[in-house]
């Protein structure tokens, strides 16, 4: 789990990107896959439906990561935790996840890691869902999920 709070995370992204504490901010804990004990925080800032900021954190010490204004033109996530488990097929538990993939190649985009009934699965923010989390294609080019 994170050693900050999430209030934390959310006052320094807003900082950040210099805006008001009145705009509504999300922080999500993601826990990285490739690196132990290198979590970060993804922040959104915005409504849900309309993204204007994202930031980085590490979890750890508040670090900024990376940062970026955006339109406010659509929401981030495209697939939240019910979403992912009801993709999944019912997963006890979904946690936010990420290390580079065929099914996320950018930790702007982590993808879902679901508990089911037969193990892990993972669902990705365009809603596929993966048995794994392979290296991506040549070039980097994420290859296509299971069944697809």
């Amino acid at each position: 789990m994170p050693g900050l709070p999430l209030e934390y995370a959310v006052e320094r992204a807003r900082a950040a990107l210099g805006l008001d504490p009145s705009v509504p901010a999300h922080a999500h804990h993601v826990r990285r896959l490739d690196r132990p004990g290198a979590d970060y925080f993804l922040v959104t800032l915005g409504a849900e439906t309309a993204t204007v900021g994202i930031v980085t954190l590490d979890a750890r010490t508040g670090e900024l990561q990376g940062s970026a204004s955006l339109p406010g033109l659509h929401g981030h996530f495209a697939v939240d935790e019910e979403q992912a488990r009801a993709a999944a097929g019912g997963g006890t538990s979904a946690e936010l996840v990420w290390r580079p993939s065929a099914a996320s190649l950018s930790p702007l985009y982590p993808v879902w890691e679901v508990q089911t009934g037969e193990g892990l699965v993972y669902v990705d923010q365009q809603g596929n869902v993966w048995t794994s989390l392979p290296e991506a294609g040549r070039g980097g080019a994420p290859s296509r999920p299971p069944g697809k």
